[in-house]
């Protein structure tokens, strides 16, 4: 398995409409196997499968750490401030096999 310190594709739009960093200009992406160096990646924050939809009242907050053994995502500095908001769940790791 490779490790990426940052996202994959060059930019992410989001559902705000912001354009955010990801590798950049100045870096060759990781998005697309044998032709990340001709092109620049740009990923859509979403899946766009649901008009306009709506968490639940009773949803979850988990970080990524909880669900694969093998990243300290969201860094330590996140995750802290995470597990102060009030939908934060202190729950067993529940590591999915990938």
């Amino acid at each position: 398995m490779r490790v990426h310190k940052t996202v994959s594709p060059s930019f992410v739009v989001g559902s705000d409409g912001y354009i955010y960093e990801g590798r950049g200009w100045m870096s060759v992406g990781a998005h697309t196997k044998g032709r990340n160096t001709v092109g620049y990646g740009v990923a859509f924050i979403g899946n766009y499968t649901t008009l306009n939809g709506f968490l639940q009242n009773n949803f979850t907050i988990l970080g990524h750490r909880q669900v694969v053994a093998t990243t300290n995502c969201p860094g330590d500095s996140l995750y802290s401030e995470i597990t102060t908001w009030e939908h934060y769940k202190v729950r067993r790791m529940l590591y999915l096999e990938m």
